[in-house]
């Protein structure tokens, strides 16, 4: 079976870089260009992890990790929160003390292959 990956990030290079590199590891990948076309996504499809850009219109990344918290099909999904900004925005922390919410900065995409990779194989890793 393939996990599905939703990557939430409004930076078409970007985006299309972490579907290419998640497709590459083996992922089932949805990639959306906001916040709230992610959440309508999973609605309609739950991923079993959620990687986000902090920064999006529409809605932010802060934004739809608490709407995912409030939904009960989407509340144990993992969150990859993919953000350039750890030390500069005070959301970064904020998100980072949401339960299932893993930080990771820009930089290497090994280093997010990693961290799905580990959240894939927690227990109760989100959606069936």
């Amino acid at each position: 079976m393939s996990h599905r990956i939703l990557v939430a990030e409004d930076e078409a290079d970007i985006r299309d870089l972490l579907r290419l590199a998640l497709e590459g590891a083996g992922r089932e990948v949805r990639a959306v260009d906001d916040g709230q076309a992610a959440l309508d996504l999973a609605r309609a499809e739950p991923p079993h992890v959620l990687v986000t850009d902090l920064r999006m219109p529409r809605m932010d990344g802060l934004d739809l990790i608490r709407a995912f918290r409030g939904e009960p099909a989407l509340r144990q999904v993992p969150v990859i929160l993919f953000t350039a900004y750890v030390t500069s925005d005070p959301r970064v922390n904020e998100a980072a003390q949401i339960d299932g919410v893993e930080v990771v900065t820009k930089g290497p995409i090994a280093d997010l292959r990693e961290a799905v990779a580990r959240l894939l194989q927690a227990p109760a890793s989100g959606a069936a």
